[in-house]
């Protein structure tokens, strides 16, 4: 059995609110083993008995789509990738007198991620980003998640590639969950 960690792009997609106890009770009926949704924002952690995150990914987006009727897109990250970007952060904090929070901004591949990379290091920007496996790391200040001009990239590009952001706390919270099963 392998684990693995499904992020959903979104939980409220279309009109079509998912709710982490469904999500919880689609995967396990799927056979989906140790199942554990974790805040309200489409984090589902689970034992598969095979070890292809792309198969599973592929499953998984059938399921919901069979479900909910609409395509709902997710990215898959094994348990080894969700302690990898859990830890040592890339990005310093600018300034220790206020307030940051620090995201990661989820890929389907490392290329995508890449992509991303390049075109935040070009924009006309003080923000700092950093690439980590299939993660764009970046930080913004408190209040300012969806004004900055990472975000806002990400939110254009997420358009063209398939990506969720979550913010580190939320990598962390899962990689103990994982490590304590």
């Amino acid at each position: 059995m392998a684990k693995f960690v499904l992020f959903l792009r979104g939980v409220n997609v279309g009109g079509v609110k998912i709710l982490m106890k469904d999500l919880a009770a689609l995967l396990s009926d799927a056979g989906y083993s140790q199942v554990k949704t974790v805040l309200a924002s489409g984090n589902a952690i689970l034992e598969a008995p095979h070890d292809n995150a792309s198969v599973l990914r592929e499953h998984c987006e059938a399921l919901l789509a069979q479900h909910y009727s609409r395509a709902i897109p997710c990215l898959v990250f094994t348990a080894d990738e969700v302690h990898e970007l859990a830890e040592d952060f890339p990005v310093q904090l600018p300034d220790a007198n206020h307030e940051y929070h620090r995201y990661l901004s989820l890929c389907s591949s490392q290329e995508d991620a890449h992509q991303l990379h390049l075109a935040a290091m070009a924009l006309d920007s003080v923000q700092q980003t950093a690439l980590r496996g299939r993660a764009l790391c970046w930080v913004s200040p408190k209040g300012q998640s969806l004004d900055t001009p990472v975000a806002k990239l990400v939110a254009a590009e997420s358009r063209k590639y398939l990506i969720t952001t979550r913010n580190l706390n939320t990598l962390v919270k899962l990689s103990t969950i994982i490590r304590a099963q």
